[in-house]
Protein backbone atom coordinates (compact mmCIF):
# COMPACT_ATOMS: atom_id res chain seq x y z
CA UNK A 1 0.00 0.00 0.00
CA UNK A 2 3.12 2.39 0.99
CA UNK A 3 4.72 1.75 -2.62
CA UNK A 4 1.32 2.33 -4.23
CA UNK A 5 0.70 5.47 -2.02
CA UNK A 6 4.07 6.66 -3.36
CA UNK A 7 3.69 6.17 -7.34
CA UNK A 8 1.78 9.62 -7.57
CA UNK A 9 3.94 11.77 -5.44
CA UNK A 10 7.23 10.01 -7.69
CA UNK A 11 5.44 10.61 -11.04
CA UNK A 12 4.88 14.18 -10.16
CA UNK A 13 8.27 15.03 -9.23
CA UNK A 14 9.38 13.61 -12.54
CA UNK A 15 6.98 15.23 -14.23
CA UNK A 16 8.60 18.34 -12.16
CA UNK A 17 11.71 17.77 -12.67
CA UNK A 18 11.05 17.23 -16.81
CA UNK A 19 9.12 20.83 -16.60
CA UNK A 20 11.99 22.40 -15.25
CA UNK A 21 14.28 20.86 -17.30
CA UNK A 22 12.32 21.99 -20.39
CA UNK A 23 11.79 25.34 -19.14
CA UNK A 24 15.85 25.22 -18.69
CA UNK A 25 16.65 24.49 -22.32
CA UNK A 26 14.06 26.75 -23.74
CA UNK A 27 16.00 29.79 -21.14
CA UNK A 28 19.25 28.59 -22.77
CA UNK A 29 18.22 28.08 -26.26
CA UNK A 30 19.56 30.71 -28.71
CA UNK A 31 18.10 31.99 -32.02
CA UNK A 32 19.99 33.69 -34.77
CA UNK A 33 18.62 36.39 -36.58
CA UNK A 34 21.04 36.90 -39.78
CA UNK A 35 20.80 38.30 -43.38
CA UNK A 36 21.30 36.65 -46.28
CA UNK A 37 23.56 37.33 -49.44
CA UNK A 38 20.10 39.09 -51.23
CA UNK A 39 19.40 41.06 -48.45
CA UNK A 40 16.51 38.26 -46.66
CA UNK A 41 16.08 37.95 -42.87
CA UNK A 42 16.06 34.66 -41.41
CA UNK A 43 15.50 33.42 -38.01
CA UNK A 44 17.20 29.66 -36.86
CA UNK A 45 18.79 27.75 -34.14
CA UNK A 46 21.45 26.82 -35.94
CA UNK A 47 24.06 28.76 -38.60
CA UNK A 48 24.46 27.78 -41.78
CA UNK A 49 27.85 27.38 -42.99
CA UNK A 50 27.35 30.65 -45.17
CA UNK A 51 26.21 33.08 -42.09
CA UNK A 52 29.27 31.97 -40.01
CA UNK A 53 30.85 34.88 -41.12
CA UNK A 54 28.54 37.32 -41.47
CA UNK A 55 26.77 39.88 -38.74
CA UNK A 56 23.91 38.42 -36.83
CA UNK A 57 21.83 38.45 -33.37
CA UNK A 58 21.95 35.99 -31.27
CA UNK A 59 17.92 36.13 -29.50
CA UNK A 60 16.89 34.10 -26.37
CA UNK A 61 14.42 31.45 -27.41
CA UNK A 62 12.30 32.00 -24.91
CA UNK A 63 12.08 36.14 -24.84
CA UNK A 64 13.00 36.49 -28.08
CA UNK A 65 15.11 39.50 -26.82
CA UNK A 66 18.67 40.09 -28.12
CA UNK A 67 21.55 38.73 -26.10
CA UNK A 68 24.35 39.91 -28.50
CA UNK A 69 25.16 41.41 -31.51
CA UNK A 70 28.40 39.52 -33.56
CA UNK A 71 29.68 41.49 -36.29
CA UNK A 72 30.52 40.18 -39.43
CA UNK A 73 34.15 38.43 -39.62
CA UNK A 74 36.82 40.94 -40.94
CA UNK A 75 38.87 40.29 -44.13
CA UNK A 76 42.95 39.72 -44.20
CA UNK A 77 42.65 43.44 -45.52
CA UNK A 78 40.84 44.75 -42.86
CA UNK A 79 42.60 42.71 -40.11
CA UNK A 80 45.81 44.02 -41.42
CA UNK A 81 44.85 47.72 -41.30
CA UNK A 82 43.53 47.49 -37.75
CA UNK A 83 46.97 45.75 -36.69
CA UNK A 84 48.87 48.31 -38.52
CA UNK A 85 46.41 50.93 -36.40
CA UNK A 86 47.32 49.39 -33.11
CA UNK A 87 51.02 49.09 -33.73
CA UNK A 88 51.25 53.03 -34.96
CA UNK A 89 48.96 53.84 -31.42
CA UNK A 90 51.57 51.74 -29.46
CA UNK A 91 54.65 53.55 -31.08
CA UNK A 92 52.95 57.32 -30.55
CA UNK A 93 52.39 56.39 -27.15
CA UNK A 94 55.66 54.72 -26.80
CA UNK A 95 57.34 58.20 -28.24
CA UNK A 96 55.53 60.23 -26.28
CA UNK A 97 56.50 58.47 -23.03
CA UNK A 98 60.41 58.85 -24.19
CA UNK A 99 59.48 62.81 -24.99
CA UNK A 100 57.69 62.99 -21.63
CA UNK A 101 60.95 61.73 -19.99
CA UNK A 102 63.30 63.66 -21.93
CA UNK A 103 61.15 66.61 -20.65
CA UNK A 104 61.46 65.52 -16.98
CA UNK A 105 65.48 65.28 -17.45
CA UNK A 106 65.54 68.43 -18.69
CA UNK A 107 63.46 70.13 -16.33
CA UNK A 108 65.65 68.50 -13.79
CA UNK A 109 68.70 70.78 -15.17
CA UNK A 110 66.92 73.92 -13.79
CA UNK A 111 66.98 75.79 -10.71
CA UNK A 112 64.14 78.18 -11.80
CA UNK A 113 61.85 79.07 -14.56
CA UNK A 114 63.90 81.99 -14.97
CA UNK A 115 67.06 80.16 -15.70
CA UNK A 116 64.60 77.54 -18.19
CA UNK A 117 63.49 80.40 -20.41
CA UNK A 118 66.81 82.36 -20.31
CA UNK A 119 68.64 79.20 -21.59
CA UNK A 120 65.60 78.83 -24.40
CA UNK A 121 65.93 82.41 -25.55
CA UNK A 122 69.80 82.70 -25.57
CA UNK A 123 68.90 79.26 -28.17
CA UNK A 124 66.16 81.17 -29.83
CA UNK A 125 67.95 84.31 -30.10
CA UNK A 126 71.13 81.79 -31.70
CA UNK A 127 68.62 80.53 -34.34
CA UNK A 128 67.42 83.85 -35.29
CA UNK A 129 70.97 85.42 -36.21
CA UNK A 130 71.39 82.22 -38.20
CA UNK A 131 67.83 83.27 -40.26
CA UNK A 132 69.17 86.92 -40.59
CA UNK A 133 72.53 85.94 -42.40
CA UNK A 134 70.68 83.15 -44.21
CA UNK A 135 68.28 85.86 -45.54
CA UNK A 136 71.02 88.14 -46.28
CA UNK A 137 72.62 85.58 -48.22
CA UNK A 138 69.40 84.63 -50.03
CA UNK A 139 68.74 88.17 -51.27
CA UNK A 140 72.88 88.55 -52.21
CA UNK A 141 72.56 85.02 -54.32
CA UNK A 142 69.43 86.40 -55.82
CA UNK A 143 70.73 89.81 -56.54
CA UNK A 144 73.70 87.60 -58.50
CA UNK A 145 71.41 85.55 -60.20
CA UNK A 146 69.63 88.47 -61.72
CA UNK A 147 72.52 89.53 -63.20
CA UNK A 148 73.41 86.46 -64.85
CA UNK A 149 70.05 86.24 -65.94
CA UNK A 150 70.28 89.31 -67.69
CA UNK A 151 73.56 88.44 -69.30
CA UNK A 152 71.97 85.65 -70.64
CA UNK A 153 69.13 87.42 -71.81
CA UNK A 154 70.91 89.90 -73.85
CA UNK A 155 72.72 87.06 -75.15
CA UNK A 156 69.40 85.58 -76.50
CA UNK A 157 68.37 88.46 -77.46
CA UNK A 158 71.49 89.73 -79.79
CA UNK A 159 71.08 86.33 -81.40
CA UNK A 160 74.05 85.27 -80.03
CA UNK A 161 74.52 82.33 -77.88
CA UNK A 162 75.33 82.53 -74.30
CA UNK A 163 78.41 81.73 -72.93
CA UNK A 164 79.32 78.25 -71.15
CA UNK A 165 80.74 79.87 -68.05
CA UNK A 166 77.58 82.19 -67.80
CA UNK A 167 75.27 78.69 -67.87
CA UNK A 168 77.35 77.25 -65.00
CA UNK A 169 77.71 79.93 -63.35
CA UNK A 170 73.57 80.20 -63.38
CA UNK A 171 73.46 76.75 -62.50
CA UNK A 172 75.54 76.98 -59.69
CA UNK A 173 73.53 80.46 -58.42
CA UNK A 174 70.30 78.47 -58.54
CA UNK A 175 71.89 75.57 -56.33
CA UNK A 176 73.18 77.65 -54.04
CA UNK A 177 69.99 79.32 -53.54
CA UNK A 178 67.99 76.32 -53.25
CA UNK A 179 70.45 74.61 -50.40
CA UNK A 180 70.55 78.31 -48.84
CA UNK A 181 66.27 78.37 -49.10
CA UNK A 182 66.45 74.38 -47.65
CA UNK A 183 68.50 75.74 -44.27
CA UNK A 184 66.48 78.60 -43.78
CA UNK A 185 63.42 76.20 -43.50
CA UNK A 186 64.89 73.77 -41.24
CA UNK A 187 66.28 77.31 -39.28
CA UNK A 188 62.82 78.53 -38.99
CA UNK A 189 61.24 74.67 -38.30
CA UNK A 190 63.71 74.03 -35.32
CA UNK A 191 63.12 77.46 -34.21
CA UNK A 192 59.19 76.30 -34.10
CA UNK A 193 60.20 73.04 -32.07
CA UNK A 194 62.13 74.89 -29.20
CA UNK A 195 59.73 77.33 -28.74
CA UNK A 196 57.07 74.08 -28.32
CA UNK A 197 59.86 72.71 -26.11
CA UNK A 198 59.97 75.75 -23.38
CA UNK A 199 56.34 75.94 -23.15
CA UNK A 200 56.35 72.33 -22.45
CA UNK A 201 59.20 72.36 -19.89
CA UNK A 202 57.96 75.70 -18.87
CA UNK A 203 54.16 74.01 -18.03
CA UNK A 204 56.09 70.50 -16.68
CA UNK A 205 58.45 72.76 -14.20
CA UNK A 206 55.21 74.49 -12.65
CA UNK A 207 53.93 70.95 -12.53
CA UNK A 208 56.75 70.12 -10.49
CA UNK A 209 56.59 72.90 -8.22
CA UNK A 210 53.53 72.34 -6.95
CA UNK A 211 53.56 68.70 -6.47
CA UNK A 212 56.54 69.48 -4.32
CA UNK A 213 55.28 72.56 -2.56
CA UNK A 214 54.66 70.86 1.32
CA UNK A 215 50.76 70.59 1.80
CA UNK A 216 49.37 73.92 4.08
CA UNK A 217 48.91 73.11 7.28
CA UNK A 218 45.39 73.21 8.80
CA UNK A 219 43.56 76.98 10.28
CA UNK A 220 42.98 76.39 14.03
Amino acid sequence: DMARASTPATALAAALALAIAGEAAAVERTLYRWVDSTGKVHYTDALPPEAVNQARAELSARTGLVRAEIGRALTAEERRALEAEAAASAEARTRLENLRRADEAKVSSFRSEDDLREAYSERKLAIDETLESLEAALASQRGSLHQQLAVAGDAELAGRPVAPNTLETIGALRRELANQEQARIERAAEKQVLSEEMSRLVELFRERQQRDQPAAAPEA
